[in-house]
């Protein structure tokens, strides 16, 4: 069946797209809401550290284990209703996870919470083409859609410790169910439907595939932080993790409808923009993870100070991601992901020069300006390769795709820089002294990644399907 682009009146473009908008930034504000109020939550809720692990871990798992499922359903069913549902359960979940009574409770509540924001997040970056009419303003919106994961990922650690210290944590879970009831409520009035529903089926053993790949790959990086890379308890989940993906890619080429075609990442640009994009979210995590730990267990900082001194990251992060699209209409993507990279790099190594007597106003206030800028930088490009030229049938499966690889972002970033830095953390004249050698030689390994991944970017070429080289993409028109 043909489809057929469908757009909303110019007048409501706007309010079409601050709809779309919010869901993203929700939808990934609940990925760090637990880590300010995790004190908080495992003393009401009597969690173990471990058990205060799965409340962050069970949400992403869902999350990022179902988006190809998700995508797919929105491009079978109708991308305004599927968003509506799922928009509609994670609102009923996060309701949930505010009335829990215990562990076992909020950790099924997070999985629900995962499970409808993977129907949410590709159906609403599908519905963003549906809304922009010409490729143009379509692209500029793509620029500007990069950056919101970010933001609300740093926002989740505000809300979170906000909330934790003046009322209580429960209350973070309440704002999300607020918004997110209200998009649900409003997205029949100012979303288009998209194009026609299409016809096939579901791919019943592809989903149970990938969700169960990602999953246990997920499972694996999780255990990281408590068993270490060579323990079984990480080694067999990362082996069944990548056995479970490959049966996928097998079984994808056996079956009429896939739930990803394999074609689908032929193109060069588009593996290359997938790859890109996770390491956006990877940077955003770790220096969130680890700086979070240098203020509360260095500097003394409480959780809610601690939570305020991302502030200005924030911050910078919506400015660069409102103002990133003349910059990757100007300089094209490949440059653009470059300078993002590279920036970064030069952040982590700021970053790298924390001391447990250092003031915030010096290094870590730069390292939190700069970094930003990199990121939003980053996916900003990475959003407009990975979409462009997609046909509108497959829009939500690359909303699915891109939002795949950006959610095992913080999984693999958490996993990798932590155990660097709980390496590499000596004896030192003080406590203090060893935790913050740790966290320096990660922050110097993640400078030597970007950096690396900046002079992979440049070098990158644009391959068409078929194989044949080409210059560039041009850039994207403002």
């Amino acid at each position: 069946m043909e489809h057929v682009r469908t757009t909303v009146r110019p007048a409501r473009t706007g309010a079409a797209f601050t709809l779309l908008a919010a869901v993203q930034a929700i939808l990934n504000t609940s990925v760090t809401i637990t880590s300010a109020a995790g004190p908080d939550i495992a003393a009401d809720l009597d969690l173990g550290s471990s058990g205060l692990v799965w409340t962050g871990a069970a949400y992403t798992l869902a999350f990022s284990g179902l988006l190809l499922l998700g995508g797919r359903i929105a491009d079978l069913r109708g991308r305004r209703e599927t968003f509506r549902a799922g928009v509609a359960l994670f609102a009923a979940a996060s309701l949930a996870g505010a009335l829990v009574p215990g562990g076992a409770w909020m950790i099924t509540a997070r999985l629900l919470q995962g499970a409808g924001a993977a129907l949410a997040a590709p159906a609403a970056m599908a519905l963003v083409g549906d809304v922009f009419a010409t490729d143009a303003t379509r692209r500029r919106a793509m620029a500007a859609w990069g950056g919101l994961s970010g933001v609300g990922a740093a926002l989740g650690m505000q809300l979170g410790g906000a909330t934790a210290t003046w009322a209580s944590w429960r209350w973070s879970f309440v704002v999300l169910a607020v918004i997110g009831f209200a998009v649900a409520a409003l997205a029949g009035r100012y979303l288009p439907t998209g194009p026609e529903r299409a016809t096939g089926r579901v791919d019943v053993l592809g989903a149970a595939l990938v969700t169960g790949g990602v999953a246990v790959l997920s499972l694996g990086l999780v255990a990281v932080g408590t068993h270490g890379w060579l323990d079984p308890a990480v080694l067999l989940p990362l082996a069944g993790g990548v056995v479970l993906l490959v049966a996928f890619g097998v079984a994808e080429n056996q079956v009429a409808a896939p739930l990803m075609p394999l074609p689908f990442l032929a193109s060069r640009r588009r593996v290359a923009a997938l790859a890109t994009g996770m390491l956006a979210p990877i940077a955003g995590s770790t220096a969130a993870f680890l700086m979070s730990l240098y203020f509360q267990r260095v500097l003394g900082w409480s959780a809610l100070r601690s939570a305020m001194g991302f502030v200005p990251y924030t911050l910078m992060l919506v400015v660069v991601s409102a103002g990133s699209v003349p910059i990757v209409a100007r300089l094209g993507v490949r440059w653009t992901a470059a300078l993002g990279l590279a920036t970064m790099a030069g952040a982590f190594l700021l970053f790298s020069r924390i001391s447990p007597d250092a003031a915030y106003l010096g290094l870590p206030f730069a390292a939190m300006l700069a970094l930003p800028i990199g990121i939003g930088l980053t996916a900003a490009a990475a959003v407009v390769a990975a979409t462009r030229g997609v046909p509108p049938a497959q829009a939500a499966l690359a909303g699915g795709a891109f939002n795949t690889t950006m959610l095992m972002g913080p999984t693999v970033g958490i996993a990798l820089f932590s155990s660097l830095a709980d390496a590499h953390t000596g004896a030192g004249p003080s406590p203090e002294q060893a935790a913050t050698d740790g966290y320096a030689f990660a922050f110097k390994a993640a400078a030597v990644l970007f950096a690396l991944a900046a002079l992979a970017s440049v070098s990158l070429r644009a391959r068409r399907t078929g194989g044949s080289r080409t210059p560039d993409p041009r850039p994207v028109r403002a």
